[in-house]
């Protein structure tokens, strides 16, 4: 009967022994996981602002290139306003001259 006891015992240890190396297994697995985790955070957080500055530098040449374009646009605008004040301004006084007179 005490042989049964000691073998019992026996049995008992080892099996906590089994069982307290389970648990700091999983902690270590646990640590490790987080680990893992934060890396896998940091780098996806790294390559999200990269990807986000990439999208900025490109709006920002497209919003240059549009704005180039609408000042050229303006400018042409502009001189074709000019041109055409240059060739008829004579007809235009006197039509504005007119219209005054009629009123």
């Amino acid at each position: 009967m005490e042989q049964i006891l000691n073998k019992l015992s026996e049995i008992e240890t080892t099996a906590n022994g089994i069982m307290e190396e389970a648990d700091k297994k999983k902690q270590e697995l646990s640590a490790e996981m987080e680990e893992t985790c934060k890396a896998f955070d940091n780098r996806l957080e790294q390559e999200t602002e990269q990807e986000i500055q990439k999208i900025r530098q490109d709006l920002e040449r497209q919003k240059d290139v549009q704005l180039t374009a609408l000042l050229k646009d303006t400018e042409a605008g502009f001189a074709q306003l000019d041109s055409y004040y240059e060739k008829n301004h004579a007809t235009l006084s006197r039509e504005l001259f007119q219209k005054i007179i009629e009123m």
